[in-house]
């Protein structure tokens, strides 16, 4: 079993739709995601978490406004979202 295989078997569905979002242009806010999937901040929140801590995503300080946090694909994550769309 590869190391794909592996993360996609351990990515809940919720972490599933956050993953194809992020697929769909560079970086988004938890906002952004919570908005898009219908959810709250705190369940984004959640999700992006957990995939940080599968290094599936990575959040980023924009550097034009420090109060504003990008959600992105690692490599990994980009890996895994191509996976789960084929």
């Amino acid at each position: 079993m590869t190391t794909i295989y592996r993360e996609v078997a351990s990515v809940t569905p919720r972490q599933l739709e956050v993953l194809a979002y992020l697929r769909r242009r560079q970086h988004w806010s938890v906002g952004e995601i919570a908005s898009a999937l219908k959810v709250s901040s705190a369940a984004a929140t959640k999700a992006v978490t957990r995939l940080e801590r599968k290094g599936l995503v990575t959040r980023t300080v924009d550097q034009m406004d420090r109060r504003y946090v990008n959600v992105s694909l690692t490599d990994a994550g980009v890996d895994v979202a191509r996976q789960l769309s084929s």
